[in-house]
This record gives structure tokens, sequence and C-alpha cells, in this order.
């Protein structure tokens, strides 16, 4: 019997849903609600204690969001305890009656947050539709260079300019390290490899010297980890020009006239 045969019939549904989470270019974390671990597709989804809200098609953004409760100490949700993860939590809800080989994917998206109650997590996800309400055309005819620093259309390679050093001291939000280049490291970012192709990153407020001002502190970074830290940029053409030589890419308009010709001076 196909899987919409069993979907739709009044008794003949067996339905069991499975769970995979990605982060980075990390192995898949895979789990079931069922009552046992389950192979499926050669892979082990283990069982844990996973309840999922409504799924609905709308056109309404809010409606279309999934809620997964979990127990409090799910590993997805720990990754929330202290503060979100740098890299986007990619989630996947499949659906298969048991004794079927059909298995069909009902929900596509990523985790955006979790709520801690008592004992039990609350996984917010938002649907992979979310990112078509995106902003298109961002350019403005503006001073300053609209570019992501180190984007497509900066061209500027993070790797050339970025320094791999080690952590020397932690204390709150300013971590220290045993060494920087020459560059304004304000409105950067540090990497550390939390495990194998999984990163943690924190945006740096400000810097002096040896010591980064961290907009949030990593969790469990211990001293004399290896980081990278990549340096900032204010968008300005003198930046892109005298601090990293890519003044051929810079998206800006320096040149704008200052003087209003409508502000009412008789003498443009």
């Amino acid at each position: 019997m196909s899987y919409d045969a069993r979907e739709t019939s009044i008794a003949g549904g067996a339905p069991v849903e499975f769970y995979e989470f990605t982060r980075g270019s990390a192995a898949p974390q895979r789990y079931t609600s069922a009552d046992g671990d389950i192979v499926l597709s050669g892979n082990t989804y283990v069982a844990r204690t996973l309840r999922r809200g409504r799924i609905e098609a709308s056109a309404e953004r809010a409606r279309n969001a999934l809620q997964i409760s979990c127990e409090r100490t799910f590993p997805i949700a720990e990754m929330f305890r202290v503060a979100p993860p740098s890299d986007v939590i990619g989630v996947v809800v499949k659906r298969q009656h048991r004794d079927d080989v059909d298995v069909a994917v009902i929900w596509t998206g990523r985790v955006l947050n979790c709520a801690f109650n008592g004992l039990e997590a609350v996984l917010s996800c938002e649907p992979v539709t979310s990112s078509m309400k995106r902003p298109g055309l961002r350019r403005l005819y503006q001073r300053g260079c609209p570019h992501v620093l180190y984007g497509p259309g900066c061209g500027l390679n993070r790797a050339s300019v970025s320094t791999l050093t080690t952590v020397t001291a932690i204390s709150g939000l300013v971590l220290s390290v045993a060494a920087l280049d020459a560059y304004p490291f304000a409105g950067g970012f540090v990497e550390w490899e939390v495990e194998p192709g999984v990163f943690e990153r924190r945006f740096i407020g400000s810097f002096s010297s040896l010591n980064l001002t961290l907009t949030q502190p990593f969790q469990g970074i211990p001293i004399g980890a290896a980081v990278t830290v990549s340096p900032g940029c204010d968008h300005t053409m003198a930046t892109c020009d005298g601090t990293y030589a890519n003044v051929p890419n810079f998206g800006g308009f320096p040149f704008i006239p200052i003087k209003n010709p409508f502000a009412g001076t008789p003498v443009y």
C-alpha cells in the first residue's frame, strides 16, 4: 500500500516521524519520536521524546512556523542554553508508516530559538520558504559601501587578512589573544572550531592591543584554544583603499555632492 493510501485510510495508518538536524558540515543528528531506534535508508534514528505542533500551509509567514517540544536535555536544545549557535541549524521532518517503504518529507526549515520551561524545551522553527521573503535589491545611492564584508560583491579574501592565533586570557566579554596583525578588528569576528565542521563566531565590538571585546562570550572555550580573528570594515572608501587595497570593488558613491540644490541657496 502506498504512503498516500495509508495516510488517508481510516484505520490502516501507523505513522512514525523522523527528525534530522544539520549544522555546518558536521554529521547530521537523527532522531525519531517512535518508542525505539529505527534504521532508515542505512541511517539510525535515535528514539527521543519529541512532539511537534500542527503543520500549516498559509500565506501568513507566522502560521507556517513549527514548534517541536522535547526534553530539556535534548542535544539541539542544549545548543541554545547560553546563546544561539552561530551556524544555521537545519531541520527536516520525515514521516513513514510502519512496514512501509515510502517516506515523505513533510516539513523543511531551520531552528530559530529555544524556550525552556521546566523539564521541557520548545524549539521554534521557521520554514525554508521564509528565505523567499528577503528583500531583493538593497543597493542605494549612498557614500558608504553596501557590500557585505568578504561577500561576493566585496571580493576580499578573508583568509588573506585573518589572523590564526590562540587564546591567552578570558575576562567576561574580553578575549585576549597571543598575536594580531595590523588591521581594524572592530566590526570583525572571532571564529572557534568547536568540533570538526562546527564553528562558533562572535562579533568584535572593540579592541585594544591584543584584547578583543566581544558582543557575547564564547561558551566553554579553553585557554590555549586556536581561534581565527577576522578584521572588520567601516565601509568607507578610505579603509577599502588604504587598509585592504580593494577599492576597485568599492560599492559606494563617495563623490556625491554634499550641497543640496533644493535647500534655497541662491548659488549652487
